[in-house]
């Protein structure tokens, strides 16, 4: 059975969630990370922040870049290759604790990890059940961050730095044992059925822009979180135990959105996800309580991963070849890079409702766009895959 033909079973997912949560580099564990390399290696505050951003900048545009040549190369091997290059950046990360060594050796970690997500989702607009397979990705990066999160503290204290490249650089390898499980190229069947590769319209622009608002609005708030929580008398501890119980939250939102599927069409989920991130928004930077910070983090989190299977899914239907839903992927790293960048414009000495309605804004209109994205798909695309055919777009 070759791996077009068994794209639809668990072991393929499997695979390509491997693939996925390895490409993130140490985009889930930038906090702990950035502080061991501040004792550990004595580098400047401001260093850190150029590191993992321009990990960030190239991981983005090596996404977006790569998404456009999907249809056209050799996927397995691409990503292959791709995760050789991944391991061995880490590997370099081990041996260049230099400011503009490790600015360097992040930058080939992000552009490699961004060039192995075009894979993946192109992999993934391949499977039939679209909402159930990017939900499941989507699980699949909360469980591995809150696994890297809890167990980094462990590793730098006891291997330093280069335990945690070391770890990643394993990681690689190990997820480049799931390229069999990557169709090598865009099959010719899917090109008959669905014709020529349409070209990108104002649905799928609009669609791009809901991906970056989505994420401008929860990273501009979520880098101000453990402040705000701060901010009503929250201990450390206490925080840290609510935000890492919101990204628990995230999970159980994704689930539902992979349990649910499009029973509840495709309009509902995007009114209730952003609608309810925009009210929790608000109501954490007014509340003065432990009950409206945890309510509401938790919230935030569940319904933005809610939404985000939803948006992921669309992108592949309207796009087979995977394209938009890797330039998705791209606009991703866009708005969750520049949310914090708009909330330190606004935030002033302390303005956090400020922040809070910047990113109410970013949902606003992310509220109005989805309307918009959902009339325009329902117009344009009509059921394709037996999974689909009892749901209601």
């Amino acid at each position: 059975m070759n791996a077009l033909d068994s794209i639809d079973s668990k072991k393929s997912l499997g695979a390509i969630c491997l693939m996925m949560v390895i490409s993130l580099g140490t985009l889930q564990i930038q906090p702990i990370l950035g502080g061991a390399l501040i004792d550990q290696l004595g580098l400047p505050l401001n260093a850190i922040g150029a590191i993992f951003a321009a990990e960030l900048i190239a991981m983005a545009i090596a996404c977006g870049v790569c998404a456009l040549f999907m249809a056209s190369v050799d996927r397995r091997r691409f990503a292959l290759v791709a995760l050789l290059i991944l391991a061995l950046g880490n590997l370099l990360s081990t041996q260049l604790h230099s400011q503009a060594g490790l600015l360097v050796s992040r930058m080939i970690c992000g552009a490699s990890g961004g060039a192995v997500m075009a894979v993946v989702y192109a992999t993934a607009a391949l499977r039939t059940s679209k909402d159930a397979t990017f939900a499941v990705i989507n699980i699949g990066n909360l469980l591995w961050g809150m696994l890297l999160v809890t167990s980094m503290p462990l590793i730098l204290k006891s291997f330093g730095v280069n335990g945690a490249f070391l770890l990643l650089a394993i990681t690689s390898v190990l997820a480049a044992t799931g390229c069999w499980r990557v169709p090598e190229r865009y099959p010719q069947t899917h090109r008959a059925t669905s014709g020529a590769i349409p070209p990108f319209g104002l649905t799928s622009i609009l669609l791009i822009m809901l991906f970056a608002l989505l994420f401008f609005g929860h990273s501009a708030l979520w880098v101000y979180q453990e402040r705000i929580g701060k901010s009503i008398g929250l201990e450390p501890q206490q925080i840290g135990g609510i935000l890492g119980g919101s990204i628990l939250a995230g999970a159980l939102g994704a689930g539902l959105a992979g349990l649910i599927g499009r029973r509840l069409g495709l309009l509902f989920p995007q009114l209730l996800s952003f609608g309810t991130a925009l009210l929790a928004t608000l109501i954490m930077v007014y509340g003065t309580s432990p009950v409206a910070f945890v309510s509401t983090a938790c919230l935030i989190h569940m319904v933005w991963f809610f939404s985000l299977p939803y948006l992921l899914s669309m992108a592949a239907e309207l796009d087979p070849s995977g394209r938009l839903a890797g330039l998705g992927n791209a606009a991703i790293f866009i708005g969750q890079g520049l949310g914090p960048f708009g909330a330190a414009l606004v935030v002033g000495e302390g303005h956090f409702r400020a922040v809070g309605w910047l990113a109410a804004s970013a949902y606003l209109l992310a509220l109005v766009i989805s309307c918009l994205v959902v009339a325009r798909f329902r117009r344009g695309v009509k059921p394709s895959g037996p999974a689909m055919s009892p749901q209601s777009a």
